[in-house]
């Protein structure tokens, strides 16, 4: 029996997949109604799916609402030590180039570098 996938599990695979396929508009209620499901007790599913809502949100021009939002995944990831989901905000960061010198990314990249310091050898936050 597998129990990990319940339907907040399906709704944000969903999101993601139109999101991978580059249908972020599609992609960002889906992901941002699976987070709202998400048990806050699973640290890591809260923290992934806020990436990915952050990450589709970022897709769509939306640089301070998707700072936001990566934002509030960093608490959850740093409890859960997980190197995917700090992997994925990392990824995020490289993302934000564009966007670096406004206050809401230099905010994010500040509580990235307290909350998930740099991986050892790594000038990444």
């Amino acid at each position: 029996m597998v129990t990990y996938f319940d339907e907040p599990k399906l709704i944000v695979d969903t999101g993601i997949a139109h999101g991978r396929l580059g249908e972020a508009a599609t992609a960002e209620p889906l992901i941002a109604d699976a987070l709202r499901r998400e048990a806050h007790t699973n640290q890591r599913g809260r923290a992934f799916h806020a990436f990915w809502l952050a990450r589709t949100q970022l897709d769509q021009g939306k640089p301070d609402q998707a700072c936001d939002t990566a934002t509030q995944a960093l608490v959850p990831a740093s409890a859960v030590a997980s190197e995917r989901v700090s992997g994925h905000l990392r990824e995020f960061y490289d993302q934000l180039a564009p966007h670096r010198q406004e206050p809401v990314a230099l905010a994010f990249e500040a509580r990235l570098r307290e909350l998930l310091p740099p991986v050892s050898g790594s000038p990444r936050p």
